[in-house]
Parts: structure tokens; sequence; C-alpha cells
């Protein structure tokens, strides 16, 4: 286990050419937002090009590319076919029958078939990302929840389909890949919940970083959250083992292991614990292995980087009051900051 240190981190910046161009920095394919997280695909996306990336591209529903696309003119959209979900409403008005009246609400699900159009972007991406505000977790089994009221059912599965279609596109791929937030969610459910779970342990394409706050590891390994955090470096080193990943796992003291070393992040502080602030880290992750930086070093760089640029922004603005969009205007001073060793 080892504590990243200041020299070690600047060691590992990507140098920048003169004679270059934007594809000599990489392409990150983002795949991110929904129609409730718009935020996180803005935020993910545009944290990759402050970094350093030569070019992103965000792939999500047109609600959430034309959400953006009115923030910043700066990132490249993909819009993807989506589909409604069906409900069925049972008529309490029938006694005799019972009738079923099929309505439609568009919560902007991306299609599953929407893979084969991202097969040209997966080709040339220097780095995937997926998850961010993904909202993966609109799912069959919670519409068709027990609980509730017998007078309505969903008969559709939100991105759950669209995600195993994705994540099946990306088993023979090479690019460094980070998957965070509903991402994880999905593969926990995979796992532990699903009566179509492999019965060999799930193996993330080659290449892949996982970016989990506490609770969602612990869904992953299936414990106690209290458990986790009373030995994190633990418990990050044996996920990294079982899932084939790199583990970064968030939090005071963020722990970064491949499954066989260990590293211990000194930096940030809890104006970093906000809505908005893990996709901000998965875009300085994947900015740095668009430009070459390998899954391992880009992860450490990645997070000591995220946590200097909360060490910034609290120094100004306080901690109560920094904002996740904030920190992309910090990145460029953290990089100078760096830069000045």
């Amino acid at each position: 286990m080892q504590t990243l240190t200041k020299e070690y981190i600047t060691s590992l910046l990507p140098l920048r050419p003169d004679n270059s161009h934007k594809a000599t920095f990489g392409h990150v394919l983002n795949i991110a937002g929904s129609i409730h997280y718009r935020g996180a695909a803005y935020l993910s996306s545009l944290s990759a090009l402050r970094t350093g990336a030569g070019y992103v591209t965000l792939a999500s529903s047109p609600g959430v590319c034309q959400s953006v696309s009115a923030l910043t003119p700066n990132i490249v959209m993909r819009p993807l076919p989506t589909r409604p979900v069906i409900y069925a409403e049972l008529s309490p008005q029938m006694t005799d029958s019972v009738c079923i009246e099929l309505q439609s609400i568009d919560t902007e699900s991306i299609d599953e078939k929407a893979v084969i159009q991202l097969d040209d972007l997966i080709e040339k991406a220097s780095v995937i990302t997926v998850g961010s505000g993904l909202s993966i977790g609109q799912s069959k089994d919670e519409f068709n929840d027990s609980t509730a009221p017998l007078s309505s059912m969903a008969i559709a599965e939100g991105n759950h389909g669209f995600f195993l279609a994705l994540l099946g596109a990306l088993q023979t791929c090479s690019q460094t890949m980070v998957f965070d937030a509903d991402a994880l969610n999905f593969i926990s459910h995979f796992l532990h919940h699903s009566p179509s779970k492999p019965q060999t342990p799930l193996r993330l394409p080659k290449n892949s970083i996982i970016t989990p706050h506490p609770k969602e590891l612990a869904r992953l390994l299936n414990i106690d959250v209290e458990a986790i955090q009373a030995d994190r470096v633990h418990y990050a080193t044996e996920a990294a083992k079982q899932l084939n990943t790199i583990v970064v796992l968030k939090g005071y003291n963020t722990v970064i292991s491949d499954g066989e070393y260990a590293f211990i992040n000194p930096t940030g502080n809890n104006a970093l614990a906000k809505a908005g602030s893990g996709d901000v880290l998965t875009g300085i992750i994947s900015g740095f292995g668009a430009q070459g930086v390998s899954p391992l070093n880009a992860a450490c760089l990645g997070v000591y980087l995220h946590g200097l640029t909360g060490d910034l922004a609290a120094k100004e603005l306080s901690e109560y009051s920094v904002l996740a969009s904030d920190l992309l205007e910090y990145i460029p001073k953290a990089i100078k900051q760096l830069l000045r060793q």
C-alpha cells in the first residue's frame, strides 16, 4: 500500500507535443445521461476535455444531447434511438372481464438496438466511459414491484436491455473503459439478483476501471457497507481480483487497486461530497486515458487531480459552497499547480 505523492503524480502527466492535433490526444466516447440526470452527461464529458482529451462524443438520448449541446458547443453529440415505457392500465370500470388499456410514457429509455449504431464510435474511441447518470436502475423489476398498485403494470425494462447489449459489445474491446454509477448498479443486479446470472464470476472487459462509492462496492461484493469501510484497502483489492478490473473506491482517502498494488490518495475534502463530483472524476480519468496514460496510472492521476481540484475550489469558495460544476473551472488550476513543480 502506497500513498500517492505530488512528485509521483507529476511524473505521470502525459506530454503535450507541439506537433500535434486533436487525434493526438485521443477520443473519449461517453455513454451517459438520462431524462433525470442530464447534468451528469455534461460534467463527465466536459471534464474529459478540461483534462486534455482531444475529442469527446456524448452518446445518449436525444433529449440529453439537446440539453447538453445548449450548455456547451465543445462536445460532439450522438443521439441514440429510444423506446417508450408501455404501461398496461387495468380498467376498474369493467366488472365481468379485465380491460387492459395500453399507455406509453416517454422516459427516453435507450433502445438496446442502439448498440449497433455505436459500432463505429466504439471502434474509433481511445477511451469509453459508461454509466454517469445513465439511470439503468429503471428496470422491469422495479416497475413490476409487487407492492405497486394493481391498477398499473409496466412491461418494459428501461435501460437494462441497452446496457446488457452494450456490455456484450464491449467484451472484446481493448480500450481503457470507465464504468461508473448506474453501470455498477446494473452489474450488481446481474451478479446477485438476476435469474440469468452467470455461474462463473462476471469479468469486465480488459483495461477497465470501476469507480464505486462504498455502497456501490458493497452491492458489487454483496456485503455490508460497514465491512467495506472497516477495511477499504482489502475490499478494493478483493473486488479488483474478482472482477478483473481496476477499482477506485471513492471517499476519504480514496483507494485505487488493480488487485496487486493499492494506492491511497491524500488529496480532497468534504467539498467533493456533492452530487456530480463523481461524474467529474470519471471525465478526468477518461481524459488522461485518452492521452495514452495506462489504466492504473490514469486512475491514480485522475483521483489525485480530482482531489486537488476540490482543495483549490474549497480554498476560494469554502467547503460548503463548491458545486460539481465549479470543479470544471479548477481543473486547469490544479494542472498548473502540478506543472509548477
